[in-house]
C-alpha cells in the first residue's frame, strides 16, 4: 500500500502544480505590486507625470513583456516625452508580438525621421504597401509625406500600388505621369495617351525627347525643364535632385535643383551656393541667386550681379531686362527705363523688348507719347501680326484718353486674340468710360471667364461694381 502511495505523488504533483503555482502568485508581494502597477495607470494617464507613467509601464513589461498594446502606448508616451530612440525600441518590441498597424507603422517611420535615421524612416514607409490591413484611403497620406520627405520613387511605388488597387481613379492621372516623367518616361507616354488631361497631352513631345536622351544625368535635367515648365516644381525639383546624385559636380544641376526649391516655396539656398562653389563663373547659377536676391528684398547684391552677367554677356538683352525689373523694384524707375531702353538697342529685331518698354512707359506713365507709343509701333513693324502689340498700342491711348484710336488697335488685337483676359479687360475699361455700360459688362465677364491671375479679375470686378 505504501509504495503504491509512493507512485502516485509524482503524478499528483504534477496535476497539482498549476494550481499551487498560481495560489503562489496570487497572495505573494510581487503579485500584489504588478496588480498595483496596472491600477496606477488610471492615476497617470490624465496627468502630466509622463516620466512616472514610462517608469509604471517598465516595471510591468520586465515581468510581463508580452503586452503589445502597452509597448505602443510606452512608445507615444515616449514620443511625448522625448525619448525618441526609447520608442523606436517600444515599437519594434510591439512588432515582435503583433504587427504594427498602418497608422503605427506611419509614427514609428516619423520617429526614424526625426533621430535622423532617414534609409529606415524611407524602408518603413514603403513596408505599408504590402500591409495586411492596407486601404485604398490610406495612400494619399502616405504618398503625401513620402513626397515631403523626398522620397519621390517611394512616392512613386505607393502610386503604382495605388494604381492596382484603384485602376479606375481619375486623381491618379496626373501625379503618376508626373512621376513617371522622371523615373519612367516610357510609361509616362501611355498614362498619358490613355488620358484624356489637356494639361498633360501636350507633354507627349517632349517626353518622346526624354527617352532619346542617353545621358541618366541630362535625361533628369531635361524631365525637371519639362516639370517646371508647367509649374509642378515640386516634382522638378525631385528630377534635379536625382541629377545631383547622379553627378554631384554638376553645378548647373544643383542650381536647377535650388531655383525649383524656391519656387516651391522651400529653402534653395544652399544648393545654389553649392552650385556656385563647384562653378563660380555659372552664368545659369548666378542667374538664379540675382533672382533669389531679388525675392529678400536684397537689391544691391542682386543688381550687382546682374550686372556682373551683363558685363560678361553684353549681346544678351535678357540680362538688361532683368536689371530694369530689380531697379523697378528698388524704387528707381528712371533707371529701371534706361535698362528696358538697352535692351531694344541689343535686340532691335526683337518686338518682345519692344514691347516691354512700350508697358513699362505705360505702367509707370513715364515718356508714353515720347517712348511708349513709338515702342509699341515698333514692336507692329517687326510683326504686323502681334497681337499684344496691338493690344499695347490700344492700352497706351486708352490711357491717354484718346478713346478712338484705343478701339482701333483694341478691337483687332481682340480679332487676332478673342480669348486673352488682358485684351478683353482693356476693351471692359474702354467702354467703361464711354459710358457703353452693356458692352464694357459683356468684355469685363470675359476677363473673368479667361483669366487665369487673381490681379485681373479683380480689377476686372472692381469695374463691374456699381
Amino acid at each position: 500500500m505504501m509504495r503504491k502511495l509512493e507512485q502516485l505523488i509524482p503524478s499528483i504533483v504534477v496535476i497539482c502544480l498549476p494550481f499551487l503555482i498560481s495560489l503562489y502568485l496570487d497572495v505573494t508581494p510581487y503579485s500584489k505590486t504588478i496588480e498595483s502597477q496596472w491600477q496606477s495607470f488610471d492615476l497617470y494617464k490624465n496627468t502630466n507625470q509622463t516620466e512616472k507613467w514610462i517608469e509604471i509601464a517598465h516595471t510591468i513589461l520586465r515581468q510581463q513583456p508580452w503586452h503589445a498594446n502597452l509597448w505602443i502606448r510606452l512608445a507615444e508616451k515616449q514620443i511625448q516625452n522625448g525619448n525618441l530612440e526609447d520608442a523606436v525600441h517600444s515599437f519594434k518590441v510591439a512588432d515582435s508580438i503583433s504587427a504594427l498597424t498602418v497608422d503605427q507603422t506611419f509614427l514609428l517611420g516619423q520617429v526614424y525621421w526625426d533621430v535622423n535615421q532617414l534609409e529606415n524612416a524611407y524602408a518603413t514607409w514603403q513596408t505599408i504597401n504590402n500591409h495586411k490591413d492596407l486601404r485604398a484611403e490610406d495612400l494619399p497620406a502616405l504618398i503625401q509625406i513620402q513626397q515631403s520627405k523626398n522620397d519621390w520613387f517611394g512616392a512613386y511605388q505607393t502610386l503604382l500600388k495605388w494604381k492596382e488597387i484603384d485602376p479606375e481613379n481619375k486623381d491618379l492621372v496626373l501625379p503618376l505621369a508626373f512621376s513617371q516623367i522622371i523615373f519612367e518616361p516610357e510609361a509616362a507616354l501611355t498614362t498619358i495617351t490613355s488620358s484624356t488631361n489637356r494639361k498633360i497631352q501636350s507633354l507627349l513631345p517632349e517626353i518622346e525627347m526624354i527617352i532619346q536622351e542617353e545621358n541618366p544625368v541630362y535625361q533628369m535635367v531635361l524631365s525637371g525643364n519639362l516639370l517646371a515648365s508647367i509649374g509642378e516644381w515640386n516634382y522638378a525639383s525631385a528630377a534635379y535632385a536625382y541629377a545631383t546624385r547622379l553627378d554631384p559636380e554638376y553645378a548647373e544641376g544643383w542650381a536647377l535643383y535650388g531655383n525649383a526649391l524656391i519656387n516651391s516655396g522651400k529653402d534653395g539656398i544652399s544648393a545654389l551656393n553649392k552650385a556656385l562653389s563647384i562653378s563660380p563663373k555659372s552664368i545659369i547659377t548666378r542667374a538664379f541667386l540675382a533672382s533669389y536676391w531679388r525675392t529678400q528684398n536684397d537689391f544691391e547684391r542682386s543688381l550687382e550681379m546682374y550686372q556682373e552677367l551683363s558685363s560678361d554677356e553684353p549681346g544678351e538683352a535678357i540680362w538688361q531686362q532683368e536689371l530694369g525689373n530689380t531697379y523697378i523694384l528698388a524704387g528707381n524707375v528712371d533707371k529701371a527705363l534706361q535698362a528696358f531702353i538697352k535692351t531694344t538697342k541689343i535686340e532691335p529685331g526683337n518686338s518682345y523688348y519692344w514691347i516691354n518698354l512700350a508697358r513699362f512707359c505705360g505702367e509707370y506713365k513715364v515718356e508714353i507719347q515720347e517712348i511708349g507709343l513709338p515702342a509699341a509701333r515698333q514692336a507692329l513693324l517687326i510683326d504686323e501680326n502681334n497681337w499684344e502689340a496691338y493690344d499695347t498700342l490700344g492700352w497706351l491711348f486708352l490711357i491717354l484718353e484718346d478713346y478712338t484710336s484705343a478701339e482701333r488697335f483694341l478691337t483687332s488685337a481682340y480679332k487676332a486674340a478673342p480669348e486673352s483676359a488682358l485684351v478683353n479687360l482693356h476693351l471692359g475699361q474702354l467702354f467703361y468710360f464711354r459710358n457703353k455700360t452693356q458692352l464694357s459688362t459683356y468684355f469685363l465677364k470675359r476677363t473673368i471667364e479667361f483669366a487665369e491671375n487673381d490681379a485681373l479679375i479683380q480689377l476686372a470686378n472692381k469695374f463691374l461694381s456699381p
